[in-house]
C-alpha cells in the first residue's frame, strides 16, 4: 500500500487502545486512548460498517490537539493514522467483560 502520509510520519509509533464500545445497528461508538512518545491522549470515535464500507470518524479535544502540536506533529495527520489503524485492526482491546 502506498503511504500518503509525509515521510516524517513513516516511523511514528502510535499504539491505540479501545476501552469502551457501544454497538448500534449501523454504527458503533468507541472510546479509548493512543500513545505517542509515551504521551497518552484520549479519543472518541464513531465506526460505520454497514453502509458504504468501513469508515471511522475519530475526534480529539482541542487540548489534545494542542499537545500533539507541541510534539511537532500535525493533529490531522495523527487522526488519519489512528483511523487507518482502527480500520486495519491494529489496536488493543482493553474492555472489561460485563
Amino acid at each position: 500500500m502506498i503511504n500518503e502520509f509525509p515521510e516524517e510520519y513513516d516511523n511514528l509509533d502510535v499504539d491505540i487502545s479501545i476501552k469502551h464500545v457501544v454497538e448500534g445497528a449501523l454504527a458503533s461508538k468507541l472510546s479509548g486512548y493512543f500513545l505517542i512518545y509515551d504521551n497518552k491522549f484520549s479519543f472518541s470515535a464513531v465506526a460505520f460498517g454497514r453502509i458504504g464500507g468501513h469508515n471511522i470518524n475519530v475526534k480529539i479535544s482541542r487540548t489534545t490537539s494542542e499537545k500533539i502540536r507541541k510534539l511537532n506533529l500535525d493533529p490531522e495527520i495523527v487522526i488519519l493514522i489512528i483511523q487507518r489503524k482502527i480500520i486495519e485492526g491494529d489496536i488493543t482491546i482493553q474492555m472489561k467483560k460485563q
